[in-house]
């Protein structure tokens, strides 16, 4: 499946913007498209060897002071990803309604699960959502990229502890914004707590679109569709 359609640049157009190959950036694509619009595993002599990209701002580099590639193929990515997310055919929001985290949190960067618990992870709005049976939590993630979770053993007790770009992090130590059960409560009663949380990352993001624009890893227009859709958010 390729998703350079004639609504969505060509690989050619983004070869030259981005300044790779069309040979890497038809790479990228494919592992953007594997990873379904929210990471990429990738391995290519342009992106430095083998990397990491996922949405939200999580990029690993075997080339990890190279700080110019990393912003290109950091730009890549978000542009390969929204392409995808918007690609026809891929109905990213029907996924939502039958997903167990609250409506509002919209699609994950990353999905996981650990024995009975079961998490989903949101870079855009910093959120955590974790299941255990019918209840759900909402955790404030702050400046963790969550990446991954195990199960800690101690004095005869299990903690669910999950991985971020800062190493460990106890579930318990992250701040929790919602708790409810599913069998009993709708997703608007989880409303409230994020929806404000995610109107301040909303002009945060702006913020940071509005960096990439002046530095001209952004088109204008490219610009003006992803403000809309941040907006389109509150």
């Amino acid at each position: 499946m390729s998703v350079s359609t004639e609504s969505n640049a060509p690989i050619t157009t983004l070869s030259k913007r981005h300044g790779f190959s069309e040979e890497a950036v038809r790479h990228m694509e494919t592992a953007v498209i594997q990873g379904h619009g929210s990471m990429a595993a990738f391995d290519h002599p342009e992106f430095g060897g083998p990397g990491q990209w996922m949405r939200g701002g999580l990029l690993m580099l075997s080339d990890a002071f190279n700080h110019e590639l990393k912003a290109r193929v950091d730009a890549l990515c978000n542009t390969l990803s929204g392409q995808v997310r918007l690609a026809p055919g891929m109905a990213w929001g029907t996924a939502t309604q039958n997903s167990w985290w609250p409506a509002e949190l919209g699609e994950p960067t990353a999905t996981g699960q650990q024995n009975d618990l079961h998490y989903a992870y949101f870079a855009d709005t910093q959120r955590l959502a974790v299941r255990r049976g019918d209840e759900v939590s909402v955790y404030d993630t702050g400046d963790h990229r969550i990446q991954g979770v195990s199960q800690q053993h101690t004095d005869g007790h299990s903690a669910a502890c999950f991985t971020s770009q800062h190493g460990p992090v106890d579930l318990a130590s992250l701040p929790r914004v919602a708790s409810e059960s599913r069998s009993n409560v709708s997703d608007e009663d989880l409303s409230t707590p994020t929806a404000a949380a995610a109107s301040h990352d909303v002009f945060d993001a702006i913020e940071r679109l509005g960096e990439l624009l002046q530095r001209g890893l952004l088109t204008e227009k490219e610009f003006a569709d992803k403000k809309q859709a941040l907006l389109a958010r509150i």
